[in-house]
């Protein structure tokens, strides 16, 4: 709250007496800085920089030597000028600071006014000076620009080890926080907490969704429950309690144990989103377009590497072409909200519950067969860490996918592999999975047009080793020879 970080900086001419008197009114102090100097905002909400006729260049130089730093600890900033010409002259010498989050510019603003938008403002808790940051298991350290995020959310603490989880293929480093509280009744070590560090605007999007999609659509327990994010200029910070003593659902489909997690989340955790499909007609159109309009697909992002691959392996059709026979067939389909991105690495399991924990790439309404396609494929595609990285050509494991993805096991799941072979566990989840997108399709080319375009869309990355990128190509090749099928079975 802003009672706990009372004082506002103020940069430039001294403020009239009425202003000074409308912050004391609302307990807020003014500090004047010297514009060379460094700034301590621990203590304060806001920075108001003050620019006369004279444009003082001493305080364009403060403002776009602390802006960032200033936002970065939770301060609101107001650019304040006497009138509109002298605010024209500090947007050309300021731009990119009047392009920061939490910058307001203003002309010839009321006392009263400018105090009580500052007033309102909650600036968080004081960050912690003296917070000890450890990156556990010898991982990258936390960024320094990244350092006060962490002061600031866990300004309670003394002490925390980040524990860094495999993430996916975004910038965004994800981390079990295990905390030394410094003040509690309760005792130095309380349950972890997960944070996510990404973009500003990512981790606004992702909170967002926690709170449309997650607080009142998946059973409590099943997903972190968040706490308030921290924001910076460039960068976000999601807190939650993190699911502890949990394993992800990749490492249990690899040992063949991933069933009943499987069943939990399809079933259990996003079954809140699922049924809404019921509550309303199918709908009639092209499964592909469907996905592609919901943004799960975005087809300018191909890279076209995987062309060139795949016609090493037969294939020569360009992706226009694929998705153009995708995006021609009569189908009809369910629509419901949908994790977007769900694999193996963002769901946890414990005690055979499966729970969520990213929800950054929700959409509002995809094919109900989206997400049983996208978890479908990358447990089948994404290169196990047992796997030799630099070998680009896997021919056991290709075998098995020209099994399992052959247009025929569409019609009918796939029957099972010898329980001996090396991707048994891959087959088991795949048929798993596939049971369900046929259980559940609107028409008989539902699911298979739905992992088509799955595999197309991990050809968005090529930034993965040797044998990842063979994955790749051999999903491109796969979702050709599939919407091939489709075509001919339409024609």
């Amino acid at each position: 709250m802003a009672e706990a970080r009372p004082e506002v900086l103020w940069f430039g001419p001294p403020p009239t007496a009425e202003t000074e008197c409308e912050f004391l009114q609302r307990d807020l102090s003014l500090r004047y800085c010297a514009c060379g100097a460094s700034v301590d905002a621990a203590n304060a909400c806001a920075a108001v920089f003050q620019f006369g006729s004279d444009l003082p260049q001493d305080v364009l130089r403060a403002a776009n030597t602390h802006a960032r730093t200033l936002i970065d600890s939770g301060l609101r900033i107001d650019i304040v000028a006497d009138d509109d010409e002298t605010m024209g002259r500090v947007q050309a010498f300021s731009k990119s600071v009047l392009n920061m989050p939490g910058v307001a510019a203003r002309t010839d603003l009321a006392a009263h006014a400018l105090a009580e938008k500052i007033a309102r403002h909650d600036a968080g808790k004081r960050p912690r000076a003296g917070l000890q940051i450890e990156v556990a298991g010898e991982r990258e350290p936390v960024r320094e620009v990244d350092k006060i995020l962490f002061k600031r959310a866990f300004a309670h603490c003394s002490r925390i080890v980040l524990e860094e989880l495999t993430g996916g293929l975004s910038e965004a480093r994800v981390f079990a926080i295990h905390m030394t509280v410094h003040t509690s009744n309760a005792g130095a070590w309380p349950q972890p907490d997960f944070a996510k560090l990404d973009r500003r605007d990512k981790i606004e999007k992702e909170y967002r969704n926690y709170r449309d999609y997650a607080d009142r659509y998946i059973p409590f327990g099943l997903r972190p429950n968040i706490h308030d994010p921290v924001f910076g200029a460039e960068r976000g910070l999601l807190v939650g309690n993190f699911v502890d003593r949990s394993e992800s659902l990749w490492s249990l489909a690899r040992h063949n144990l991933a069933a009943r997690a499987v069943t939990s989340l399809i079933e259990e955790t996003l079954g809140g989103w699922r049924d809404q499909a019921y509550g309303k007609d199918s709908v009639e159109g092209s499964v592909a377009q469907a996905m592609i309009d919901a943004g799960i697909l975005r087809p300018g992002e191909l890279k076209s590497r995987y062309t060139e691959d795949a016609s090493r392996l037969g294939i020569t059709a360009e992706p226009e072409i694929i998705l153009g026979q995708l995006c021609k067939l009569s189908q009809r389909y369910r629509a419901a909200p949908a994790h977007g991105d769900l694999h193996g690495e963002n769901v946890r399991v414990r005690n055979d519950h499966a729970i969520v924990i990213d929800l950054a790439s929700v959409v509002r309404s995809a094919p109900l067969t989206a997400d049983l396609a996208a978890l479908e494929t990358w447990l089948a595609f994404h290169l196990p860490p047992e796997c030799d990285a630099q070998k680009y050509e896997d021919a056991i494991w290709a075998a098995e996918i020209d099994r399992l993805y052959a247009p025929t096991s569409f019609l009918h799941p796939p029957g099972p592999c010898d329980p001996t072979s090396k991707f048994c566990w891959m087959s088991t989840v795949v048929r798993q999975l596939r049971r369900m997108g046929i259980a559940i399709q609107c028409c008989s080319t539902e699911y298979q047009a739905a992992v088509a375009v799955q595999l197309l869309r991990r050809c968005q990355w090529d930034d993965g080793p040797a044998a990842d990128r063979f994955r790749r190509a051999k999903g491109y090749a796969v979702a050709a020879g599939l919407a091939r099928a489709l075509t001919d079975r339409e024609t």
